[in-house]
């Protein structure tokens, strides 16, 4: 039995065996690596994916468009954030020997050296004796004459690692596709496990045009954490559209694409999420010349102009993407690399050796 399957048999020990006394509570944050997950390809046109399809990781943004014959079926990418401040990495890879079409996608966020200033304060009061009881002592404030003890200061961690597989089928016009992932969240010395379900639709409606659904979250996703208690979130949904034309004469194919997002997070009621707020558009435009390269562009979910460029051979192809977070934010820049490869070109390059 290998790890994996251990850890998910401890998580529904844990989540059956707490339910009935856990403290419950409806949250928006904690799947982040999900929320931020992609490649430079997908970041590069603001994620807005729910009609994308032919990619090793096309079905995290829609698990109808899985396609395990996908010919660069092998993925990775590396993604630095914040300064470098946040690396992740995700690996794509299909599953063929079984019965349905299978897609695994692994997912690692790592943010290392996050102080922890929880016990530094000399917490003294005024007359900076301690035990005296006098004003400001144990407020757990700084007060006039307090101090921030450097010797106690601390660095922790924080790491997210989610994997996500998925499978999809074809009847008419339709393709449908459903998506089981898991997510496991180490914080210092906290640590927890979750589970959710994705739901996806994919069609084409229109001549050279698709349409897509995503329900992430369908049932509401659950994450256990080993002190009791337990964090649940809210389905998000997330319609997309997108056209193609192709100018034969250039070969260049021009693809635009949008999605518009619903986030019921955040929200006491599902009437109240379609306001303003909770609610996000993302757009991309691809320019592809004789299926070679490719200029992208977009805007994601928190208005941030995204950029990049691909470039495809028979057995390879490289991906860059640039996105500028917004200029009053403080955030930076965000630069990924991607790299996805044919798994045949790679058996017989092993053959060879």
């Amino acid at each position: 039995m290998n790890d994996y399957v251990k850890q998910m048999i401890i998580f529904f020990i844990i989540l059956f065996s707490s339910l009935p006394s856990a403290q419950t509570y409806w949250v928006k944050y904690g799947w982040q690596v999900f929320e931020s997950a992609g490649d430079a390809r997908s970041q590069s046109l603001g994620s807005a994916l729910a009609t994308d399809e032919g990619t090793a990781i096309s079905s995290l943004f829609n698990p109808a468009s899985i396609n395990i014959n996908t010919k660069h079926n092998l993925h990775y990418t590396h993604q630095s954030r914040l300064g470098g401040m946040i690396s992740s990495d995700l690996f794509g890879i299909p599953l063929k020997n079984f019965k349905r079409p299978l897609s695994l996608i692994i997912m690692h966020e790592g943010i290392d050296k996050i102080p922890d200033t929880r016990d530094m304060l000399l917490d003294f009061g005024l007359d900076g004796v301690p035990g005296s009881g006098d004003i400001g002592e144990g407020n757990g404030l700084i007060d006039e004459g307090e101090r921030l003890d450097k010797e106690k200061l601390s660095f922790f961690t924080q790491k997210q690692t989610g994997f996500h597989l998925s499978t999809s089928w074809d009847k008419g016009i339709f393709s449908y596709g459903i998506a089981i992932k898991s997510l496991f969240h180490n914080l210092s010395e906290y640590s927890s496990a979750g589970m959710g379900l994705d739901i996806g639709l994919l069609s084409s409606l229109w001549r050279d045009g698709k349409v897509g659904l995503l329900i992430r979250d369908a049932t509401t996703s659950w994450q256990v954490w080993n002190n009791g208690t337990v964090e649940r979130f809210k389905p998000i949904l997330i319609v997309g559209f997108s056209h193609q034309h192709y100018f034969e004469k250039p070969k260049i194919q021009l693809i635009g694409s949008a999605d518009f997002k619903w986030d019921t997070n955040g929200s006491d009621k599902l009437i109240k999420t379609f306001n303003t707020s909770n609610t996000y558009t993302m757009i991309g435009l691809n320019i592809k010349y004789n299926e070679r390269i490719e200029l992208r562009l977009g805007k994601n979910q928190i208005n941030a102009t995204t950029f990049g460029v691909g470039l495809s051979w028979s057995d390879i192809s490289i991906d860059y993407a640039f996105v500028n977070e917004p200029i009053n934010s403080g955030l930076g820049s965000t630069h990924l690399i991607s790299l996805s490869m044919n798994s045949d070109f790679i058996l017989k390059y092993i053959e060879k050796l």
